[in-house]
């Protein structure tokens, strides 16, 4: 490439030299106005660096450079006058090939002249970004080639779109393999019913029962779990929708407000409320409810990692012997504590699952790992603090619902 400046009194001018000198093929790389008295000149001056390719450039007539002079002849007069371009001479040898014509500078009077930065940072950059985008163009082609990713575990096709709303809803990668290899045997050719047949084969891995027909539920779990909230709902749903006569007993005196908010709320429903303190005391509160259809029990959150707490909470469960023993968890923990909460709540008679606080958190998949691992069934849901609102009995299907609506999130 030929770079030459070229300094004049007028962008004008400077133009008819840059035609004159480098052809009309060449292009202005850069423009800045110069005083006049750092040239030995009056008036303000105009520098401008232009270029063209090596392999476009031609040869142009002998032009005097009158740039750095005072005056102007005649023949620089004639120049600027005619604002024409001396023609190269015809070349004796063959004609190079001819290559796509650039849009030739024009008047300063016409059109804005175009500019360009041809520094070798800006170069390296857009080699960078050009091979960059080929990396990009060759992973695209080999995905679509393959069609696995991966994201899709290795599938294909349908499979691989299966797999990745597990992945997304955080649903284990070896039970969502074998998920899919499950419903593979079932379907090995998958149709139009792929998804019914999909979320079928999530609903049999989450059980759920129902226990309105359980008369003494006791309620135990973890502090902030939403035990005494649940109960409230279902003391309201048992009375108000189900016409049931309804009784509460409470042993969480650990909490004075939690015995108050029972209290307030079973006086506005217009229901029975119990309180113990100590396990001796149950027999006698489950036998002064002896006309109700429902006892609901609400008990004192016990860490399960408190082995004295969680003592004092199997004495006073072996004193009332329970028809249903809810566990109640809150969705938004994470998956090896849940675990760990199932375990040791377990081995005293545990034998519902509630899962509350279905509203506080986007993915569901650890309640499905944890659920399809122990086997417990699950009885209620909870999705919010209204009473006696935002509950409901457990199904398979709205959980499935759920579950996966946070994978496309």
């Amino acid at each position: 490439m030929k770079i030459k400046k070229i300094v004049a009194g007028s962008m004008k001018e400077a133009l008819i030299l840059v035609k004159a000198q480098l052809g009309e093929d060449a292009m202005i790389l850069k423009t800045r106005k110069i005083p006049g008295k750092l040239l030995g000149k009056s008036g303000e001056q105009i520098e401008v660096t232009a270029a063209i390719d090596d392999e476009r450039e031609v040869a142009t007539a002998s032009v005097p450079d009158l740039s750095m002079k005072g005056g102007h002849n005649s023949e620089y007069l004639a120049l600027l006058k005619k604002e024409t371009t001396v023609q190269p001479p015809q070349p004796k040898t063959a004609p190079a090939p001819i290559r796509e014509q650039q849009t030739p500078i024009r008047s300063a009077e016409s059109e804005p002249i175009r500019q360009a930065k041809a520094e070798p940072r800006d170069s390296m950059q857009i080699m960078k970004i050009h091979d960059e985008l080929s990396e990009m163009k060759q992973l695209l082609a080999s995905i679509l080639a393959t069609g696995e990713t991966k994201a899709s575990g290795g599938f294909a096709g349908p499979w691989a779109i299966l797999y990745k709303r597990l992945s997304d809803s955080e649903i284990r990668d070896d039970l969502a393999r074998d998920l899919l290899g499950r419903l593979r045997e079932i379907s090995p050719n998958p149709g139009r019913n792929i998804n019914r047949e999909f979320i079928n084969a999530l609903a049999e891995s989450f059980p759920c029962a129902d226990t309105e027909q359980k008369r003494l539920q006791v309620f135990v779990g973890p502090t902030g779990a939403g035990k005494t909230t649940t109960i409230a709902k279902l003391a309201a749903y048992f009375s108000l929708e189900k016409q049931k006569k309804v009784s509460l007993i409470t042993a969480d005196t650990y909490r004075i407000a939690a015995v108050e908010q029972l209290r307030s709320f079973a006086d506005i429903v217009g229901i029975d409320l119990q309180v113990i303190f100590s396990p001796d005391e149950a027999p006698d509160a489950i036998e002064a409810c002896s006309s109700s259809d429902i006892i609901l029990v609400d008990t004192a959150g016990r860490s399960q990692k408190n082995r004295e707490h969680m003592d004092e909470l199997g004495q006073f469960l072996s004193s009332i012997s329970p028809d249903a023993l809810h566990l109640v968890l809150s969705a938004g923990v994470k998956e090896s504590d849940l675990r760990d909460m199932v375990l040791r709540y377990r081995k005293y008679g545990v034998n519902r699952l509630v899962i509350t606080k279905l509203d506080e958190t986007l993915r569901l998949g650890n309640i499905f790992n944890v659920v399809d691992e122990c086997r417990i069934p699950v009885s209620y849901f909870t999705f919010g603090q209204s009473v006696p609102d935002d509950i409901e009995t457990a199904h398979p299907g709205l959980f499935i619902k759920r579950l996966l609506q946070g994978s496309s999130l």
